[in-house]
């Protein structure tokens, strides 16, 4: 993953985290990690914009 070429992943994680500390009893609101996985995909997409992609 050092090219992120699996961001869903990423996005997987986050959403297993919060089915995690659901059943823990932590209620996060869903806003919030709507806000979380909005800001990841929007980070992962300006970086991609500047990952060398292989291509000359």
């Amino acid at each position: 993953m050092t090219k992120l070429k699996q961001p869903g992943l990423i996005l997987g994680i986050l959403g297993a985290a919060k089915l995690l500390l659901d059943s823990a009893g932590i209620q996060i609101p869903d806003d919030t990690i709507n806000d979380l996985a909005n800001g990841i995909s929007a980070v992962l997409v300006v970086i991609s914009i500047f990952v060398d992609h292989g291509k000359s």
